[in-house]
């Protein structure tokens, strides 16, 4: 059980990061191209000090993902990365860049639609879709947004 006055702590920090991350999404996402761009929501490794911290940052990350994949912009991939160690959790955003990187992100390796961990599964809206890569403490969930009309949970390579 979690002291209720580390609890509201918490809560406040965790509501001034995503505060913080949410207004660099703001000015970020004006941009016209993105080359792997991300942001970590736990700079300090906060989230690792009890398993609520650690739900509520990927809360927070999937909030963010829910906001720059609601932009409409066909044309940028936008996923978030989901660490044992929450100071390497992140949103990504990437696109087609003069820096010549692959374009769509292939994400070799992940399986999608594996079966979430229990703290994972809640936070989850409908049309976002989960994949593991990766195994043991080295094991990353990766969540994107479910391209529409795809059934079988791959995404549409875009032109």
């Amino acid at each position: 059980m979690v002291d209720r006055r580390y609890r509201k702590k918490m809560l406040r920090y965790w509501a001034r990061e995503e505060a913080k991350a949410d207004a660099i999404l703001d000015r970020v996402l004006e941009s016209e191209w993105f080359d792997y761009w991300h942001t970590h929501l736990d700079w300090r490794g906060r989230g690792n000090r009890h398993p609520s911290d650690r739900a509520d940052v990927a809360g927070a990350l999937l909030r963010l993902l829910q906001r720059a994949a609601s932009t409409g912009r066909k044309d940028v991939q936008c996923w978030v990365s989901l660490a044992e160690d929450t100071g390497n959790s992140a949103l990504f955003l990437h696109s087609r860049n003069p820096q010549g990187s692959a374009w769509p992100h292939p994400f070799e390796g992940t399986r999608w639609d594996a079966e979430v961990p229990e703290w994972l599964a809640p936070l989850l809206s409908e049309g976002m879709q989960a994949g593991r890569w990766g195994e043991g403490e080295r094991q990353v969930w990766m969540v994107r947004k479910r391209a529409s009309g795809d059934a079988d949970g791959t995404q549409e390579r875009q032109a």
